[in-house]
């Protein structure tokens, strides 16, 4: 990551980043219509209103326990195009994104497009209940101790990543997106 990309995280973006740091929550986080769109805002203002191009070094390790306890590792992902998507069920930006994320990974599957949903460390019946209202098309993934959001520089929620076939980490958004604009589609279709 750029220095100038940190010193936002760090100084513009505590607010922001303060829900993901809630890991473990007993029921949703309450919040202002105003205050989720100030935190949006935040997170926009970090890489843009569309995709910016990594320049945060290689991809970091992405091995976490599945919804059934195994451990999946973002190497098996390797000559796929891979959408790494951390979230959150309390996350209204998530919410909107996950089935269209979803239905793109299901409509682009024969060309080589995943999705790995990365949960921001949620009870398991949390998870549930959101997966039995907007189910992933995808593998889901649980970092239940923060660990891959720290690697992965994941300073709010969501937080977007497209990889390559190769392993690179090619594009990344923090904040909602609108996965319906050309603008948002076009370059992770152009990688398959």
């Amino acid at each position: 990551m750029n220095t100038s990309r940190r010193q936002l995280l760090r100084a513009g973006m505590a607010v922001a980043a303060a829900p993901a740091m809630r890991l473990v929550s007993a029921a949703p986080i309450q919040r202002s219509a105003a205050a989720v769109a100030a935190e949006e805002a935040a997170l926009r203002a970090a890489t843009g209103p569309d995709w910016a191009a990594w320049t945060g070094g290689p991809t970091p390790a992405l091995v976490l326990p599945d919804l059934h306890g195994r451990p999946r590792n973002l190497d098996e992902f390797l000559g796929k195009v891979t959408i790494v998507s951390f979230w959150a069920t309390w996350c209204a930006p998530c919410q909107r994104e996950v089935p269209i994320m979803s239905a793109l990974a299901q409509r682009y599957a024969g060309k080589g497009l995943r999705l790995i949903a990365v949960n921001a460390g949620q009870a398991r019946p949390m998870l549930d209940a959101f997966l039995a209202r907007l189910p992933i098309h995808g593998l889901v993934l649980q970092d239940r101790n923060g660990t891959a959001m720290h690697d992965w520089h994941v300073a709010g929620m969501p937080a977007n990543f497209v990889v390559d076939r190769k392993g690179a980490i090619r594009y990344w958004h923090l904040g909602g997106m609108d996965w319906t604009r050309p603008a948002i589609v076009d370059p992770v279709t152009a990688l398959l």
